[in-house]
């Protein structure tokens, strides 16, 4: 369990790693990642589908035959493909952040930068990272740093904080196929918790999409407010959740 003192030493808060957890005391603290989570993603539908009918343009041929045992294992191979595919992305992103991580780590420290990595579509994603850096003033104060807010009472990891073109800003990296409407509620509970424990005056946050291909995609936090207001929203509908599942789970530990 990793520990956290945030708030001038007020407040320790704890991380385990293993379930991506976190705890003030021995109560759970839900994280943003969980909270914004329970927003629908159609177009993540729309893409295992057409992953899918890919898959299986790529087995059947025309006017070929196939018996029974052939159809069902391409049918089996087609259904999977997507979590396939989606696992084969999730574990690029994440070696991204990873060196993303120690890179800005021994920016702030002053010591030398990670090797470049030898993967061609993690180097792509690094390349479009460090074009990002070159393209913009940016000064490295923060990595994964821990955020707890006390007014609203949430958790999780922000990726980076700099100061951008003389500016104070959060900085959120994906190497996802798109920039999607939910990340910028991510960011902006990231902002709240920020300003309450620094006092500090946030002038923005970026989203910066760096493809698997090089492609880099930037976008800037636009309405703080509105999309703080749109977070607090899911984290009601979230708690609403949690409260009706352990209601449950006690009904049934009671019935037995």
């Amino acid at each position: 369990m990793e520990k956290y003192k945030l708030y001038n030493g007020e407040i320790t808060l704890k991380f385990d790693p293993s379930n991506h957890t976190y705890r003030i005391g021995n109560r759970i603290v839900y994280g943003t990642t969980s909270i914004v989570g329970i927003i629908g993603k159609p177009a993540l539908i729309y893409w295992a589908v057409n992953q899918c009918i890919d898959n299986l343009k790529s087995i059947w041929e025309a006017g070929k035959s196939y018996d029974e045992i052939e159809i069902i294992k391409a049918l089996e191979t087609a259904k999977n493909i997507h979590t396939e595919k989606k696992n084969q992305s999730a574990t690029i992103g994440e070696l991204a952040h990873k060196w993303i991580e120690n890179y800005i780590k021994s920016k702030i420290e002053g010591k030398e930068p990670p090797a470049p990595p030898l993967n061609e579509q993690l180097k792509n994603s690094i390349d479009a990272f460090l074009k990002w850096e070159k393209e913009n003033n940016v000064e490295w104060l923060e990595s994964e740093r821990k955020i707890y807010s006390k007014k609203y009472d949430y958790a999780g990891t922000l990726d980076a904080e700099a100061k951008v073109n003389g500016e104070l800003a959060i900085i959120d990296f994906k190497t996802s196929n798109g920039i999607y409407d939910d990340y910028f509620l991510q960011v902006a509970a990231y902002i709240q918790a920020r300003k309450e424990e620094t006092g500090q005056d946030y002038k923005g946050a970026y989203i910066v999409r760096i493809g698997k291909d090089g492609e880099l995609e930037v976008k800037e936090l636009d309405d703080f407010e509105k999309h703080l207001r749109a977070f607090l929203g899911a984290l009601e509908i979230y708690k609403w959740q949690q409260d009706l599942r352990s209601e449950k789970i006690n009904n049934q530990n009671y019935e037995k």
